[in-house]
């Protein structure tokens, strides 16, 4: 026993260290700007007075700022060692959580291991219909809910109950939607589990039934122009508006699920599993098709059903990594089989490795704390937090993101000053839709900013206490700037 588990911690920690340098680290990228925003405020109160309402939305439901701001102040520990930390973790949670699964479904340690090393190597893979990844590679709440999620998930395969029900709570108080929606998957499951398909059934018309009442409600109230733009700017929020080569992220798994519980050579308990995830892929997929519509309150739109997906994903790669072990590590397949199993998933975890390359092509790979940046644009951002008030308000680009070369890191995390509503912000509006009219009026504000005449940039921008702009170099202007490189200029309004 204590050699398995010896073994075991290796394996996992061995796959740790393959996913940091496959799928790389990135602390203040995409989503991650905003979760570290929220922990900087949290630690430090006087920064984001003007843009407190962005960066603390998401602080409202969830432990995880909270969390992390308590360790960062017992421990006195920089926020980018704290978060590498977090996120090595995280990953070791993910595969343990993931061999726990792996462990329920399968009877060989050959297919156990396959199955997380599938999960290792798709550490990245997009889930369809969320713009979310498997496992982020930055630290954000889902770091944690996801292999709780997974815990959960392995605890209703062995019915334990008391076990299952605080996992998802945990989950919940991280992340509230993930957690909820792990919890509605799960319940299928357990239904499954305890021998009551046709209560899994009536389960599935009761989430439809649900999902009328509230759409159904909705109508009485419409909502704002603002969040309608905001929501608008979301195009995988509304199936609707999907290209028909993107329906295949839900199909496939949906059928390869219903095919899967339908094979005699499965065991009872992965035909099971994968009844009630077709069964909760479906009510989901009909819910998204036939309620999240732009209309009425679009609080549906808000719950972003196809989010339940995300851990239906994670179970299809665990199958799928069994089903691969099966194969190739069974007695009659031989040595050649083994090796192209291996081989499969090298390849596999190559185009990750080059995938994630691309995405941050001007960043490096794993920005370890304390190097030097490679980006120009975080070497302005560096600029930035050293040589201005740490009360500085600034306007950019509100795209800002989204320019080449900018590798969508954050602006607030990286230099803890306030900037005016962005991009990112209109994800947290499509959640916290209070906030729409704000970001729209700000958002207005800094449109074209980089075409503006000076007069205009004074004009639009003194109204939200803007001292200090970040313009493209190829901006004109002739405020100071007292700072310019080949990508920005950090420039003072007079």
């Amino acid at each position: 026993m204590l050699r398995s588990r010896s073994a075991t911690a290796v394996g996992i920690l061995l796959l740790t260290l393959a996913v940091l340098l496959i799928h790389g680290w990135h602390p203040y990228v995409d989503d991650a700007g905003i979760y570290d925003a929220g922990i900087l405020r949290l630690l430090h109160h006087g920064l984001y007075r003007v843009d407190a309402p962005f960066v603390t939305a998401h602080t409202r439901l969830s432990i995880f700022a909270h969390l992390l701001a308590a360790v960062a102040a017992l421990t006195h520990l920089p926020l980018p060692v704290l978060l590498l930390a977090t996120h090595l973790g995280s990953i070791a949670l993910f595969l343990l959580a993931c061999h726990a699964v792996a462990s329920c479904l399968f009877l060989r340690p050959a297919e156990v291991w396959c199955a997380t090393t599938l999960a290792a190597a798709c550490f990245t893979l997009p889930i369809a219909g969320t713009a979310l990844f498997l496992m982020d590679p930055y630290v954000t709440a889902r770091s944690l809910s996801t292999p709780l999620s997974l815990f959960a998930t392995a605890a209703v395969l062995e019915q334990r109950w008391l076990r299952t029900a605080l996992l998802l709570v945990a989950a919940i108080t991280l992340h509230p939607l993930m957690g909820l929606y792990a919890t509605a998957v799960l319940a299928f499951l357990a239904l499954m589990e305890l021998g009551f398909p046709r209560a899994a059934l009536l389960l599935s018309i009761e989430y439809l039934a649900g999902a009328l009442i509230l759409f159904l409600a909705g109508l009485r109230s419409h909502a704002s122009a603002a969040y309608s733009e905001a929501v608008h700017s979301r195009s995988y929020l509304l199936l609707s508006r999907w290209e028909p080569w993107e329906w295949l992220g839900l199909l496939a798994p949906m059928l390869l699920f219903l095919l899967a519980s339908r094979h005699p050579r499965n065991r009872s308990r992965v035909r099971r599993l994968c009844a009630s995830a077709a069964l909760a892929a479906a009510t989901f997929l009909v819910i998204s098709m036939l309620f999240v519509h732009p209309v009425g309150s679009m609080l549906l739109v808000r719950l972003q059903p196809l989010r339940s997906f995300h851990l239906l994903y994670a179970l299809g790669v665990l199958l799928l990594g069994g089903w691969l072990g099966r194969i190739s590590f069974s007695s009659k397949h031989g040595f050649k089989a083994q090796v192209t199993a291996c081989a499969l998933l090298a390849v596999l975890g190559s185009i990750f490795y080059l995938v994630q390359r691309n995405s941050t092509p001007f960043s490096a790979h794993i920005e370890w704390p304390g190097t030097t940046e490679h980006n120009p644009w975080q070497q302005t951002f560096t600029w930035i937090s050293r040589n201005t008030p740490s009360d500085a308000v600034f306007a950019s680009d509100p795209d800002l993101v989204l320019l080449p070369g900018e590798d969508a890191q954050g602006f607030r995390a990286s230099t803890q000053r306030s900037l005016l509503a962005d991009y990112k912000d209109e994800g947290v509006v499509v959640v916290f839709p209070d906030l729409a009219d704000a970001w729209h009026r700000q958002y207005e504000a800094q449109e074209g900013i980089e075409r503006m005449t000076d007069t205009q940039r004074l004009t639009r921008l003194r109204p939200f206490g803007v001292q200090w702009l970040l313009l493209p170099v190829r901006a004109h202007t002739s405020f100071d700037c007292p700072y310019r490189n080949i990508a920005a200029q950090v420039c003072r309004l007079p």
